[in-house]
């Protein structure tokens, strides 16, 4: 089978699987990742999230991550739901509407992997989707997937923002994707404005300490809390001011894996539908079971709670 064959049989099998996207990219060096990293780290930008300054060796070196390594397929992951949160509602960021992605993506990628397998019996792979320590936003724009916007978000032309980014690195050569899309922001600086705490200090720059998505789900219990808090609006579990601000954010249509689709109650009413007091008030014993396997479990039912009392919501 040809190149051009095998990546018309990638790309048709990926659109099958709901993939929203597919490219491929050479392995190689990612330096210019790699510095850019290590300037934000230098700054203190991660704040708590230590494991951003780890493993630069493997961030620069893609190879280091799989023998033999050649090729690296990026696939666009699209979550945007067909509903979203009623105002009055503590705000959940819409990729935790449902289960942890972390589980069914990479499910996912695997069964695109063992399609390829098909074809070349030999191959080895590794499946990453916000997983491993490799520039995903990066290899999306060098695959021709999007662009990386003034709030720091990789943008699909005809995806929009909200989406994911699955990867697989494998050790068979590809077709890789040569056209790469222009950056789409021009003049606007919507985003910078719109967030309340300044979190985008320029464009394409953030420090994630004065993000309400890191104040929400990536700090310490109570390290936001320790001076003066940080503006929350009426958020409880990350942020999407500078998504739905973006022109861009009109685009892709709503997702059809099912996985996404707000997680249901044994009573009948979902996670969007939770009200501030009812989270207040909520036990272990019955956030445990009921998000396990969501999301809202990275951020645990203490720090949605620290985050549901500074919100503008009434309770």
């Amino acid at each position: 089978m040809s190149p051009d064959e095998l990546h018309i049989n990638i790309h048709d099998f990926a659109t099958r699987l709901g993939f929203a996207g597919y490219g491929a990219v050479a392995v190689e060096k990612m330096t210019a990742e790699r510095v850019r990293l290590e300037s934000f780290v230098s700054k203190s930008y991660h704040g708590s999230m230590k494991y951003l300054a780890a493993n630069m060796d493997i961030r620069e070196d893609p190879s280091l991550l799989l023998d033999g390594a050649k090729s690296i397929m990026v696939l666009l992951v699209p979550y945007k739901p067909p509903l979203k949160q009623q105002e009055h509602f503590p705000k959940i960021s819409s990729y935790a509407y449902g289960l942890d992605y972390h589980f069914f993506v990479k499910s996912r990628l695997r069964t695109l992997a063992e399609k390829v397998k098909e074809f070349y019996p030999q191959m080895n792979y590794r499946v990453f989707t916000d997983s491993a320590p490799i520039f995903e936003k990066a290899l999306a724009v060098k695959a021709g997937l999007g662009f990386i916007g003034k709030n720091t978000f990789l943008i699909s032309k005809t995806q929009g923002l909200q989406t994911l980014i699955g990867i697989i690195i494998t050790d068979i050569p590809l077709k890789y994707s040569i056209e790469k899309v222009s950056n789409g922001c021009g003049k606007c600086t919507r985003c910078i404005e719109a967030c309340p705490n300044g979190a985008l200090i320029a464009p394409f720059e953030m420090d994630a300490r004065r993000c309400i998505s890191y104040n929400t789900i990536e700090s310490p219990l109570g390290e936001s809390l320790s001076s003066s808090p940080l503006i929350r609006e009426d958020n409880i579990f990350g942020c999407e001011i500078c998504m739905d601000i973006c022109p861009w954010s009109s685009k892709g249509e709503p997702t059809n894996w099912e996985e996404f689709l707000p997680i249901v109650s044994q009573q009948g009413r979902s996670t969007i539908e939770i009200g501030a007091r009812e989270w207040l008030e909520m036990e272990e014993e019955e956030f445990r079971p009921r998000f396990s396997k969501s999301p809202l479990s990275r951020a645990g039912l203490s720090k949605i709670k620290e985050s549901v009392t500074f919100t503008k919501l009434k309770y």
